[in-house]
């Protein structure tokens, strides 16, 4: 979401995750913040800061808080919302939420594992009894 908003932008992921604080810079990468907020909202302020370059929660929350100030009084800032939002709602195939493959994917190995222990104790159990 992050990378097309950059394009949208004409500029590079790297110049939007960048310290910068301009406002060429600054307002892309709300509307970014405000996009995976709305696209993912399972997800939490502190996984929206470290996937747009290891900021803080507090500046997400700004972030967002600040697009959700002026869609309603900045056509431009509606319709770049709008646009990028129906762009990912319309996909055929929507993308992947990484952050919760990875959390799924993390769960699911962590299952496996209590899974086995429990196993190998009913085996010990019953090889002791």
């Amino acid at each position: 979401m992050a990378e097309f908003v950059a394009k949208r932008h004409n500029m590079t992921f790297a110049q939007l995750l960048s310290v910068r604080r301009n406002r060429d810079v600054v307002r892309p990468r709300q509307i970014a913040m405000y996009a995976i907020r709305e696209l993912c909202p399972h997800m939490s302020f502190p996984a929206i800061g470290r996937m747009l370059g290891g900021r803080d929660h507090t500046t997400i929350l700004h972030g967002v808080r600040k697009i959700e100030e002026l869609i309603p009084t900045q056509d431009l800032i509606d319709a770049e919302v709008s646009l990028t939002l129906a762009h990912f709602r319309n996909m055929k195939e929507p993308p992947v939420d990484l952050m919760l493959s990875a959390r799924i994917d993390a769960t699911s190995k962590h299952l496996e594992v209590l899974i086995l222990e429990a196993r190998t104790r009913v085996s010990e159990a019953r090889l002791s009894a």
